[in-house]
């Protein structure tokens, strides 16, 4: 399981793993924890021992020659100093030219920044993954994207709804060998392209449909919990998101600041939590799907025996042979991130604290208690404890 991690990225897992741990004993050491991973820790990870400030600041400032250096300098350092979680991905993209990275390289620090690496089916990256695959500067891909954008005809429009997936335009991008050819495809294709995931859409809506159209048991129709029409029976986005999607389990009143103080922690756990309008734009294209979306609906809806075919599993006498909870836990796991990496988010990072959240809320031996552990770890998470030692409630 901890394959291709470092030494930290493995503890933190195996700390996430360990079954003897209560919710609140897990609460209190990612209160705790140093090893969580920072914007500080992810930009040095690429800047090959170089100095990290001074190699940003003079880059930024080559990019952007009008801008004032201690604008540029007060910048940097509020990345380094850890005073933000995150990047915006336009920003993160130029970092790669700073930085001199690859195609490759690029893909690992956008997807450690902004959760996700270069959107090829996106017609304002398709420019720059062109330029990083040839060596491009950055003005230099500024100034081509400006080129192929200006392009596109004025009528064109972004197709929200196309099969028109990201392996085969990865394919057809990487065979171009010149500007023209770039600038003719992107013009050609573009009511094909989109800036918003396919495939993600596709399982967000898969998984959304399992909440909101919930099969009944036989023994809850039997005992007439529900009215009649229970098999119409249909759940709303506000009640998803209250339930199952833990809102009842947030902090409510974060529009103000002045009642709701957060912790850093906490602001990370909250940051991009969906609520109701969110899930309903997402389900409308109007928002791409989140990474933090998928996630949590893949918590609230991984079934271990999906892919079973239940009369075929009894009458071959396999239930004999239950899967044990770390059997369970790895396929659980694995599932999750082929989800994450179909989609072309990171996979799961045991130094984030969300996902390291998941990843023990995953391991739970038993899976069907996982609703209740992920709700018990946010309500003790947001209670914090106040200067008498008694616990306060945000």
């Amino acid at each position: 399981m901890n394959e291709n991690m470092t030494v930290i990225s493995a503890d933190m897992f195996n700390e996430a793993v360990k079954s003897e741990l209560t919710v609140s004993e897990a609460v209190e050491l990612l209160r705790q924890c140093t090893k969580l991973r920072t914007l500080s820790d992810k930009l040095n990870a690429f800047a090959r021992n170089r100095d990290i400030r001074s190699l940003l600041t003079e880059g930024i400032l080559q990019n952007h020659p009008q801008s004032k250096r201690e604008a540029v300098d007060r910048k940097v350092r509020n990345w380094l100093g850890n005073r933000q979680n995150s990047i915006a991905k336009a920003d993160a993209i130029e970092l790669c030219f700073v930085l001199g990275l690859d195609l490759d390289e690029s893909n690992a620090l956008l997807a450690m920044i902004s959760e996700e690496g270069l959107h090829w089916r996106n017609p304002d990256e398709i420019p720059y993954i062109y330029a990083l695959l040839h060596n491009m500067s950055y003005t230099e891909a500024q100034a081509l994207h400006e080129r192929v954008i200006g392009a596109i005809p004025k009528k064109s429009k972004l197709n929200s709804v196309t099969d028109y997936f990201t392996d085969t335009v990865r394919q057809e991008i990487t065979s171009i060998e010149s500007e023209d050819e770039l600038t003719e495809y992107v013009a050609g294709a573009y009511q094909r392209l989109g800036n918003k995931h396919n495939r993600a859409y596709q399982f967000f809506c898969e998984m959304l449909d399992k909440l909101e159209s919930p099969e009944i048991e036989e023994s809850v129709a039997e005992n007439n919990i529900y009215d009649e029409g229970v098999e119409d029976k249909k759940y709303s986005v506000g009640n998803i998101v209250r339930v199952y999607l833990h809102g009842d389990d947030l902090p409510h009143d974060t529009e103000n600041r002045s009642s709701v103080v957060l912790t850093s922690l906490q602001r990370s756990i909250m940051q991009n939590w969906p609520s109701e309008s969110v899930i309903s734009r997402m389900k409308n294209r109007h928002v791409d799907v989140s990474r933090k979306v998928l996630i949590l609906l893949f918590l609230a809806t991984y079934d271990a025996d999906d892919d079973i075919d239940i009369e075929e599993y009894y009458s071959s006498g396999d239930f004999e042979q239950e899967k044990t909870p770390d059997e369970i836990f790895r396929e659980f796991y694995g599932s999750m991130n082929a989800m994450l990496k179909t989609c072309g988010f990171s996979k799961l990072d045991p130094r984030a604290a969300f996902d390291w959240i998941a990843i023990f809320c995953m391991c739970r031996e038993d899976i069907f208690m996982l609703d209740s552990t992920l709700s018990e770890f946010l309500q003790d998470l947001f209670v914090e404890p106040d200067s008498s030692g008694n616990d306060m409630q945000n």
